[in-house]
């Protein structure tokens, strides 16, 4: 598996270099240990985060501060979830670094046995995540050289470094539980090649034993990564809400909001840049969803087994007690036991972004109603008069 830790090595180093992967790949063992490197990692990882907040909090509050009060509430959730991420990804990393480097070990190590089915992982996903860091070098470019006051460039430029740096953790996310896929679809295609040869028996115990370990790296990846990507969905979510409730205020009103947006360019790019938070689904659902398929499947092809030979044997009683056991005991990908990843998760963003859009319609319509109230009477503790 060396050769997919080559293709994907300038993402193992973004990740590794702000402790959002808390070990390193050594390539004279080619093995994940951890080095005294790491403990720079995470004060590297540590120290930024605490920048991100101070900027946030201390440093654009001017800017936040001119802000009405619902733009202001909006932008101040952002920045919350924002700010927690980092400090999320990097201790949820220190406390979990030992079980990171086991994880990676099992899951990108070479087999010997599977490897020769020569089944291999797809490289669309690489090209993806390709394509998508050049986008966002080039929209960083975009607003150094658009953008006028240099607060407005810190903002952004702290937007993008960590947009990137959970895209590519959440990259980290798809390659692992890809891992286990293409492992399934390697042992799939293992059987129905071996189970016509007289050794089967031999290999079924193989079989069971490479299906489990490989299987039992589910609950692994879903301790390491749980808890980041949690919060990472929950700001995706946040942010998807904003763009349609934002599409929905510019269609009926018919125009951006002047308190928000400088003209339409404006604001027309910061919903690109909200749309951006689409990807998250996309790196971690279809992954989760192909693999979780993928492993039923390739537990099912041992029912189809009808060698008339080993009727009644040993081995025809292993393969129903696997069976049994993977049919009521499935593994799957779980965010810290709120919810599983999978299709579902589509559907349950898509829900709640309706709910947050009619919660946001009727603040909107609350602070539009509070204003225009104000510009007409002066409300006191127990009388309202008409100004003059």
């Amino acid at each position: 598996m060396s050769m997919y830790i080559r293709q994907n090595h300038f993402t193992l180093r973004i990740v590794t270099a702000i402790y959002f992967l808390p070990v390193s790949y050594n390539q004279t063992t080619q093995r994940f240990v951890q080095q005294r490197t790491n403990l720079v990692s995470f004060g590297v990882g540590i120290l930024l985060s605490f920048t991100f907040f101070y900027h946030d909090i201390f440093i654009q509050n001017v800017f936040f501060a001119n802000l009405p009060p619902f733009a202001f509430a909006i932008v101040l959730l952002e920045l919350l979830l924002y700010t927690i991420v980092p400090f999320c990804v990097v201790l949820n990393n220190l406390f979990y670094r030992k079980r990171w480097t086991d994880l990676l070990n099992v899951l990108f190590a070479d087999d010997s046995v599977l490897d020769t089915t020569n089944v291999t992982m797809s490289g669309a996903y690489f090209l993806y995540i390709s394509v998508l860091s050049i986008l966002l070098v080039t929209l960083e470019l975009c607003n150094l050289f658009a953008l006028e006051t240099l607060s407005h460039k810190m903002l952004t430029t702290t937007f993008v470094l960590r947009y990137t740096g959970m895209i590519h953790f959440l990259y980290l996310f798809h390659m692992c539980v890809s891992m286990v896929g293409l492992r399934m679809e390697q042992l799939k295609m293992l059987f129905h090649h071996k189970q016509t040869e007289d050794e089967f028996e031999y290999f079924l115990g193989l079989f069971m034993a490479k299906f489990e370990r490989y299987v039992m790296l589910i609950e692994q990846i879903n301790r390491c990564f749980s808890l980041p990507i949690v919060t990472m969905l929950a700001l995706g979510m946040v942010e998807l809400a904003y763009l349609v409730f934002e599409c929905f205020y510019t269609y009926d009103a018919g125009s951006p909001d002047s308190e928000m947006y400088n003209g339409f360019t404006d604001w027309a790019f910061s919903q690109f840049w909200q749309s951006m938070y689409c990807h998250f689904l996309v790196l971690t659902v279809s992954s989760c969803e192909r693999t979780r398929k993928m492993v039923e499947e390739t537990a099912l092809c041992t029912r189809h087994f009808d060698d008339y030979r080993l009727q009644n044997t040993r081995a025809a009683k292993q393969i129903q007690n696997f069976l049994l056991k993977n049919l009521h005991q499935k593994k799957k990908f779980s965010a810290c036991g709120f919810f599983d990843i999978d299709n579902t998760v589509i559907y349950m963003v898509f829900s709640s972004i309706v709910t947050y859009l009619v919660i946001l319609i009727q603040f909107k319509q609350l602070e539009t109603d509070l204003t225009q109230a104000g510009d007409g009477y002066n409300v006191t503790s127990n009388v309202s008069t008409v100004q003059p």
